[in-house]
């Protein structure tokens, strides 16, 4: 509070009013100074005192301006200049926010203009003095409701004060006011403003009011003695009670409203305050107030408000013994007078006036009052019954009871004999009805409005009525034994003329004669609704027996009033009592036979319209169906139509609701019809979501709003402004409930879509923007204009404007239902028009100003709400938008923060738009963190470590802005844990997690720079664990971003805390898991769908923390480590898949696993991991159809990886594996008829596109059984029934056959042919001979056609790409592969026909790498040689079937090696073989090493092939007999270089293969140079053996100069290599192509048809050309093959064969009596053989041939002839002949599938051993020295 004693009125109210306060902070706020300050009241503002200004100006000499405002304001205000100073600060606090102490500040950013100032400081004084007063109004009126908050602090402080001193204070001030002067005209050139003083009357009027009001209060409660009475009473006659001012000059026509309250106040004062029973002495107090009172009343002429002051005066005067025998000579004439003024009719004006219709405890005090006033006159003069002849009494009396309150004392009095006051009118009523059939009802209307109690009470008093009376007929009535006025009826009479009443022979009657009549009165009982149904009758009667039809239906009209007041009352217990459904039923014929006619009674009809509304809740069927064919409601005519075109009003037909709107209401300003179908709307709306009232009632009238209501309702004539705002209310209520209705019936979405699409692109936007741009100003000057501040109808349109921003936020919410969320729809660009002139509606300002608002506390947390939808959902400047300077973004935001007396819901909105604003707005973020730079640099040295714990009790202001929040916060949850539950610290650790999620760290830059800032930020994970609390998760996720983002460069204060955390001595990871993964707080009843529950989020965010830990370890775990976090989330995941309660939480489960999974394979799994597997995948093939695609895919992902990492203790399993196997197929046969359904619907019209993020699961699950096929071998053959049993081969192929040709089904036809090709080579491959594969798939592996454009990019996302079909196409190769691999003979004729087939696509494979080199056309080209490969072992019958394709296949696999040895030599050119540009490339482009890989390959099995049609090697060296005409030769003799060519089919040449050869070596050389410059082979023996070998006896210098020299020449063959290709392929390509040469040059040299110049020529270039092969085995491979593993040959072929173990035993035998040193030395070089893949009938082909050759060389040795190469073979050759090296197998038998093609190339091959030859090659001796041996061989000798 200030010091000078001016508090800040307003902010006062807010804090007070909103009961946001805890008692002790009420007292603290409501301290002495301001009780003195309420005390005093206006009289707080002293006096100016001239000298004071001096000071003023001494003490703020920088604020001239300020000063300036103040001199002029002293002129016109007689205040204190220090007080008019404070008030200045107070204005410019409320223009934004902040503290008085901090509202110099504001001055940067405030108009500082004395045009500005001057009127706006002027204005928010006069509101502050109207705070002043309400504020002590509403202590007053709440300090004696015992349900209110600070009801005992209110006593407390009126208690201190004194209700004498208040009641003398408020009369002076009374006084003060109504004397006050005006201002003079100069204040309107010195302001500016021409309605200044126009304004002050205001002002003036309304203080009155509010001092009067206080008054009344008081006077309720307490006496006024004789002398306050009349001083305040003189105060009343001086202005005339109200009518004269004194400055009426200037008052328009709309302030006689407000004059005309004080008068009604000053009448209701008066008659609260003379009540005799708070008058001790009445004669006496009679006696000292009689003369002023008097001599007021007995003017000559009175005036109607006196009317009600005689009746009072008159009814006090009779509790006076001494003056009520001056009643017949005096007051009675006062009663007289009264009467005639019609007093009665002036009470109900008075009490419908706004100042007693307000719902106030003024309205409530004044009618309480009237109530008793009227029950003493009743009491005193009503015994004749003559009260209720008075004009205007019976309606006032219901107008009384219709207050609940008033209505028990009524009901009360009801029961009462004697002294029954109002109760006596009821009876007059009673006793003329239905002859006064309106005086009855319109009591009972009243009656049944009060509340259930009172309407039940009602029901019981009209079902049994005592008297009927109507004017005697004596023809009609005969009657008997007539004794005075009592009579005998002497036969039946129905009065109605039907049997509903009747009244029988010898019942009693009374005739009365009364001045309308001779009446008669019946004592039959009956009851009111009989008389109604007569009533309706009538009304309906078409034959207009009764001439009088309006005096009839005004009679239906008042019983319909009561009907519906009745069924509202019972309308909750769902039941109606028998007697009402007649009226009920009548009232709707009413309404149908009355809406047609001419002159439609209105009034009647809304009355109608209403019971129907009644009757909603219970018969909403029986409703629609009476109504929806009588023309009254609005109907759509084409129910077929969009949202769009019902929301431009299309097809409606606006019925009886249209015309009488336009034809009656609009002219009158009265909208009760429209409003009563609205209320309809509502109703149906609340109780009915059937699709026949969605579309015949609740749409059309929602179209009707929309279209013809919504957007003129601003701009129609009103009879008043309450009737306007009432009608905006009805709207918005309707609007609002179909925007937050959650169904999803098609019906139910129709209609939200409407109305979203309405209010965002049509005129509906414009009007909805006009309403919520009202502005904060207008609005608390519209509620300042009220006289109830609390609950008036000033307040109430706050309420209305919380729902039409409530229909905002839902509309931007729901905008996606109408159109594309890019999309700015005419709403939004009202809401950011960017052209100032443009914007005239400020919207976002405006629903800022909000913010502040004093009256209603929600509105302000909604306009916040909004800001923060506004924040979120556009990709504009709120900033910008505001019109705010940074620092009045954070005075109107973050003071509010600081401010201990704000509400929290209030604080929680704008932490959540803070929050949302980080990442979204740039701009606001900006201003919300802007650090205070002058903070001397000394202090953040000096800072200690308990800084941030005492920020938490002592503010400091080294954090500008929301930092110093923050800072708080970290303290507080460091303190004490279980202020965690705290929702605003919920919502600052919220603003922690913005940060970190919108990589915005660098906002708080000062914080994190705190040394114990990870402590404090972690600080909960190490504290008691605090249930149902989000913090935990942001926590969780705010360590795992800050992992991610520090990549490894951890801050070592969060790196200690992820250590501590971590640590296994401590308990926080143990406790931590066990709290997550028990998933406590969760509840089994049904959660919010769109809200993540707390224990859910919780281990989302622990998911989401592994997944980055795992991958930036900054510390390293153990194993202990691991299965503490592995082993709880697997036994979770199998409980959850055993209940299967939530499916969410099996998806996290699953998916958290694979994370682990992914990262520690080798951890994850114990000894029970297998059952585990076999137990998860069991559970899931059982709930399989239940489970969300994100949780198969983690769980088949899991499957997959154990199944290969577990193989062998799954194999030791039997029932295990068999168990594994049967869900695994189980699973796949669910997606694969699951994918047959799906392609048998023909969903061609959903273009689906293939993610590569969104993988099918049916993918996954044939993967996984494909790892799963790999474990099975012939131990498990009887699986193969069930594979039978359950037909799965066939489901595969049928899958196959309807997805291959849709490319929508590419990676299923992907994974299915890898399966199939698994399982051809597993032990139930039998099965596929069994299935017609053939007739399955041959057709269609046909290519489809392929939709390219020019760049590559296709306008149909479902059309094949090439490179899509190549990887199809590959992987069915290698199927096919595999099977003739497997199968042979039983497999090679489908394989033959499936080549011819498909020729021309397998030749346009095979030839692919001369158009493009990409890695998916070089895998084709594989897979297609690979299938050759296998063919050619049947090349016999392949050329009997289909020679055509024999010839075509081989010629291209021709081309196909002339096009790799121009690519390899390309590579060797060009520092980088990248692959070609190719715009359909799928995902990443292969590196240029696995290319040149890939063409080695392809090199390598094109040369395979084309050795098959080559003679064979040994053959042409040492079979004379060998037939050479039957072989052609496959290479043309030509020795130039390879050139490049565009023919089809290039003929490969003898200098295009010594180009591979020569390339081949050097790139060999290059590599073995590399392995023995590492160092390794210098320091082994071997290493020494090489080097003595060949290096000369020279001493060092020799052998630097021989190192020196190797060296020099590798380095020239490296430039020329290949660059680093892989030495055991390129061995292996090196051998197959100098296999291939040195056969056709044999060939050449051998043929007699070959001309010897052409033999000549052979011999030449290949002894000029392979110099640098020979060099190379002269320096490589005689000197150093000790040391190559890769070098020796493995004679088997691709794999080893199961060795026989008496062959073994026989030759290892031999070899250790021939040399054991060596081949120990050998065995050891050898690598581990792989596990054996070879079909068996090959196994023992080869044994065979080994045993025959092994038995001729031990049973007939014979004498070796002389050999060719004898010359240059070792002399240890003969004894060798028994080694390992005789197992040989020809060239096309050592082919394997493309998948062993790296390893095969390492293992040289060789032909059989042939009885046709002599020739023995020493085991040991390397196949390349041979070769280098041949060539000498073949350039040296004439063949």
């Amino acid at each position: 509070m200030s010091n000078i004693g001016t508090p800040y009125w307003k902010r006062l109210w807010r804090w007070v009013s909103s009961q946001s306060l805890t008692k002790e902070e009420l007292a603290n706020v409501l301290d002495k100074s301001v009780v003195d300050a309420l005390r005093q009241g206006l009289a707080s503002y002293k006096s100016q005192t001239p000298e004071l200004f001096a000071q003023l100006q001494t003490k703020y000499p920088d604020q001239t301006k300020l000063l300036n405002v103040v001199h002029t304001l002293q002129h016109y205000l007689d205040v204190d200049c220090f007080q008019i100073w404070e008030i200045m600060k107070h204005y410019l606090c409320d223009i934004s926010y902040g503290t008085p102490a901090n509202a110099l500040k504001n001055v940067a950013f405030v108009d500082t203009r004395p045009a500005f100032l001057l009127p706006n400081c002027w204005s928010f004084y006069y509101s502050e003095r109207l705070f002043l007063l309400k504020l002590l109004q509403y202590i007053i009126e709440f300090k004696n409701d015992v349900n209110y908050k600070y009801s005992k602090e209110f006593t407390k402080i009126i208690d201190d004060i004194g209700v004498g001193n208040l009641k003398t204070s408020l009369i002076t001030q009374f006084e003060k006011v109504i004397f006050s002067t005006p201002p003079p005209r100069k204040i309107q050139s010195d302001f500016g403003s021409d309605s200044v003083r126009q304004e002050w009357a205001e002002s003036n009027l309304k203080e009155q009011l509010v001092i009067l009001q206080t008054l009344m209060l008081i006077a309720n409660e307490y006496t006024f003695t004789e002398s306050e009475f009349t001083d305040l009473f003189s105060l009343f006659k001086k202005h005339y009670f109200g009518k004269n001012q004194g400055y009426n000059d200037f008052l328009e026509e709309q302030h006689r409203e407000a004059c005309l309250r004080v008068m009604y106040m000053e009448v209701g004062l008066f008659t609260v305050i003379l009540e005799y029973h708070k008058i001790k002495n009445v004669p006496a107090w009679i006696d000292k107030t009689k003369e002023i009172v008097e001599t007021e009343l007995t003017k000559l002429e009175p005036h109607a408000e006196h009317s009600l002051m005689l009746i009072v005066w008159m009814m006090l005067t009779l509790q006076s013994e001494s003056h009520v025998k001056l009643f017949e000579s005096q007051y009675q004439q006062y009663g007289a007078t009264a009467l005639r003024m019609k007093v009665f009719m002036f009470i109900q004006q008075m009490l419908n006036s706004s100042v007693y219709s307000d719902d106030s405890k003024c309205a409530l005090i004044m009618r309480q009052r009237v109530f008793r006033l009227l029950n003493e006159l009743c009491d005193r003069f009503d015994g004749d019954g003559t009260m209720s002849q008075q004009p205007g009494i019976m309606t006032l009396c219901a107008d009384l009871i219709k207050t609940p309150a008033i209505a028990q004392q009524f009901w009360l009095f009801h029961q009462m004999e004697e002294q029954f006051g109002l109760v006596s009118l009821w009876h007059t009523a009673l006793e003329y009805y239905p002859y006064n059939f309106s005086a009855l009802s319109i009591i009972s209307a009243g009656l049944a409005e009060a509340g259930k109690d009172s309407a039940r009470n009602l029901i019981a008093e009209l079902k049994n009525l005592p008297v009927y009376t109507e004017i005697y007929n004596p023809n009609s009535v005969p009657l008997m034994s007539i004794q005075s006025d009592n009579a005998v009826v002497g036969r039946d009479y129905y009065p109605f003329g039907d049997q509903s009443y009747r009244i029988e022979a010898g019942s009693k009657a009374t005739i009365m004669e009364r001045k309308e009549g001779t009446m008669i009165h019946f004592r039959t009982p009956y009851s009111y609704w009989t008389i109604f149904n007569s009533e309706v009758e009538k009304a309906l009667d078409r034959k207009q027996n009764y001439q009088n039809v309006n005096t009839t239906l005004e009679k239906v009209y008042e019983g319909t009033k009561v009907l519906k007041g009745v069924l509202k009352a019972l309308v909750g217990e769902k039941e109606i009592p028998k007697t009402l459904v007649a009226p009920s039923e009548g009232v709707f014929d009413i309404l149908v036979r009355f809406m047609r006619s001419d002159a439609a009674p209105l009034q009647l009809l809304v009355e109608c319209l209403s019971v129907c509304t009644t009757l909603v809740p219970i018969f909403p069927k029986e409703v629609h169906l009476r109504l929806i064919n009588t023309g009254l409601l609005p109907r759509i005519i084409n129910h077929q139509l969009t949202h769009v075109e019902y929301a431009h009003g299309v097809s409606l037909d606006s019925a009886a609701v249209g015309s009488y709107l336009i034809t009656m209401e609009q002219p009158n300003g009265s909208y009760g019809f429209l409003g009563a179908y609205i209320d309809m709307l509502c109703s149906f709306h609340e109780i009915s979501d059937d699709d026949r009232i969605i579309t015949e009632i609740i749409l059309p009238g929602l179209v009707l709003i929309v279209h013809e209501v919504f957007p003129n309702v601003c701009g129609w004539r009103y009879s008043n402004t309450n009737e306007r705002r009432h009608l905006i209310q009805r709207c918005a209520r309707f609007l609002t409930l179909v925007l937050q209705q959650t169904g999803t019936k098609p019906n139910l979405m129709l209609l939200k879509k409407t109305c979203v699409y309405s209010l965002m692109h049509t005129e509906n936007a414009l009007e909805l923007m006009k309403i919520i741009s009202f502005g904060n100003e207008r609005l608390e000057l519209l509620i300042q204009d009220d006289t109830n501040w609390v609950s008036g109808a000033g307040y109430k349109y706050t309420c209305t404007l919380q729902r039409c921003l409530a229909m905002v936020i839902f509309a931007l919410r729901q905008k996606s239902l109408v159109g594309e969320s890019s999309e700015v729809s005419p709403l939004e660009h009202l809401i950011f028009a960017q052209n100032k002139q443009i914007d005239e509606l400020k919207v976002v300002p405006k629903v800022t100003s909000y913010i502040n608002h004093a009256f209603n506390k929600s509105l302000s947390v909604l306009s916040c709400r909004l800001l923060k939808r506004f924040a979120d959902g556009f990709q504009m400047s709120l900033f910008a938008s505001l019109d705010m300077t940074a620092y009045q973004v954070r005075v109107m935001f973050l003071d509010r923060l600081r401010d201990e007396h704000e509400t929290i819901e209030l604080k929680i909105a704008i932490l959540e738009f803070v929050t949302t604003c980080i990442g979204k707005q740039p701009g606001l973020t900006e201003a919300f963190f802007m650090m205070n730079h002058e903070r001397v640099q000394a202090e953040e040295k000096g800072e200690v470590n308990g800084e941030v714990v005492k920020k938490e009790k002592e503010p400091d202001d080294s954090f500008e802005g929301i930092l110093g929040y923050m800072a708080e916060y970290l303290g507080t949850v460091k303190s004490d844990a279980k202020l965690l539950h705290s929702p605003l610290l919920g919502c600052i650790m919220a603003l922690f997690h913005a940060l970190w999620k919108n990589n915005m760290q660098i906002l708080i830059k000062k914080l994190r720079e705190h040394n114990k800032f990870w402590e404090y930020m972690t600080s909960p994970l190490f504290s008691d664990i605090q249930p149902e609390l989000r913090t935990y998760s942001q926590i969780f996720n705010v360590l795992a971003i800050e992992l991610f983002v520090s990549r490894g460069k951890l801050e070592p204060n969060f790196q200690v805390m992820l250590e501590l955390f971590f640590d296994t001595n401590k308990k926080h990871l143990d406790k931590w898991i066990d709290y997550i993964f028990s998933f406590k707080d969760r509840k089994d009843e049904d959660e919010l769908v769109d809200k993540v529950p707390v224990w859910l989020g919780l281990l989302t965010s622990w998911k989401d923390f592994i997944t980055i830990f795992c991958k930036y370890l900054p510390i390293s775990l153990n194993i202990a480590h691991k299965a503490k976090l592995v082993a709880p989330c697997m036994n979770a995941l199998l409980n959850e898949l055993d209940d299967l309660k939530d499916g969410r939480l099996v998806a996290i489960l699953a998916e958290l696993y694979v994370i682990m999974l992914a990262n520690w394979k080798d951890d994850c799994f114990d000894k029970e991991s297998a059952k585990q597997v076999d137990t998860l995948l069991t559970n899931t093939a059982i709930v399989y159809e239940c489970l969300y695609p994100r949780a198969i895919r983690a769980i088949l992902s899991i499957g997959t990886v154990a199944i290969s990492t577990l193989d062998y203790k799954i194999k030791a399993n039997s029932v295990t594996a068999q168990s594994i196997i049967r869900s695994v197929t189980n699973i796949n046969s669910l997606e694969l008829e699951k994918l047959l359904d799906e392609i048998r619907d023909d969903k061609k019209c959903k273009v689906k596109t293939n993610d590569s993020e969104d993988i099918p699961p049916i993918v996954l699950s044939l993967a996984m059984l494909e790892q799963c096929l790999d474990l099975y071998d012939d131990m498990f053959s009887g699986l193969s029934h069930w594979f039978q049993s359950t037909k799965f081969i066939n489901k595969v192929l049928c899958c196959l056959q309807a997805s291959l040709q849709s490319r929508q089904h590419y990676d299923t036809s992907l994974a299915a042919l890898r399966c199939l090709t698994a399982y051809a080579r597993g032990p139930f491959s039998k099965d596929l001979l069994m299935s017609d594969v053939d007739q399955f798939l041959w057709l269609h592996l046909l290519p489809p056609k392929f939709e390219a454009q020019s760049n590559g990019s296709t306008k149909n996302p479902l059309a094949w790409k090439p490179q899509e079909w190549w990887r199809v196409y590959a992987f069915s190769l290698d199927f096919i592969s595999m099977m003739v691999m497997k199968h042979g003979q039983f497999f090679a004729g489908d394989a033959i026909t499936f080549v011819g087939v498909h020729l021309e696509h397998l030749i346009e494979a095979v030839l692919l790498p001369r158009q493009v080199y990409n890695i998916d056309a070089l895998n084709l080209c594989a897979s297609s040689l690979n299938l050759v490969v296998q063919l050619v072992k049947f090349e016999s019958r392949w050329r009997m079937e289909n020679i055509n394709s024999l010839v075509g296949i081989m010629r291209s696999t021709s081309a196909c090696l002339h096009q790799c040895v121009m690519l390899i030599l390309r590579a060797r050119r060009s520092p980088d073989l990248t692959p070609q540009a190719d715009d359909m490339a799928l995902g990443p482009a292969p590196t240029q090493p696995a290319v040149l890989h890939r063409i080695l390959e392809i090199l390598h099995m094109a040369t395979l092939c084309l050795l098959s049609f080559s003679p064979d090697l040994l053959s042409l060296l040492a079979d004379p007999r060998l037939d050479l005409e039957r072989w052609q030769p496959v290479v043309e003799l030509s020795f130039g270089a390879p050139k490049i060519t565009y023919e089809q089919f290039p003929q490969l040449t003898f200098g295009t293969i010594l180009s591979a050869i020569c390339l081949l070596t050097k790139s060999l050389n290059h590599t073995y140079h590399s392995e023995e410059g590492s160092g390794g082979g210098g320091r082994s023996p071997r290493g020494r053996r090489r080097a003595c070998s060949c290096g000369s006896p020279g001493g060092p210098v020799e052998t630097r100069r021989v190192a020196r020299s190797e060296s020099a020449g590798s380095i020239s063959s490296a430039a020329s290599a290949l660059p680093a290709p892989n030495e055991r392929l390129v061995a292996g390509a090196l051998e197959a192509t100098i296999t291939l040469l040195a056969s056709q040059a044999l060939l050449a040299v051998r043929d007699p048809n070959v001309s010897a110049r052409h033999k000549q020529l052979v011999r030449r270039e290949l002894g000029s050309e392979l110099t640098v092969y020979h060099d190379f085995v002269r320096k490589r491979i005689l000197c150093a093959a000790h040391s190559r593993p890769h070098l020796i040959r493995n004679k088997l072929g691709a794999w080893p064969l199961t060795p026989n173990e008496e062959e073994a035993k026989r030759l290892e035998i031999a070899r250790k009596e021939k040399n054991p040193c060596i081949f120990e030395d050998d065995d050891k070089a050898l690598p581990p053989p792989p596990p054996p893949k070879r079909s068996s009938h090959d196994s023992m082909r080869e044994y065979v041939l080994r045993k025959h050759y092994l038995d001729k060389c031990a049973q007939t040795p014979t004498k070796e002839p002389p050999s060719p190469v004898s010359h240059s073979t070792p002399t240890s050759d003969k004894k060798k002949e028994t080694s390992r090296s005789s197992k040989r197998v020809s060239w096309a038998e050592t082919t394997t599938d493309s998948d062993e093609i790296l390893d095969s190339s390492c293992e040289e091959i060789e032909p059989v051993y042939s009885n046709l030859t002599d020739v023995q090659i020493n085991n040991d001796e390397d196949y390349f020295h041979f070769m280098s041996i041949v060539f000498l061989y073949i350039c040296q000798t004439e063949l």
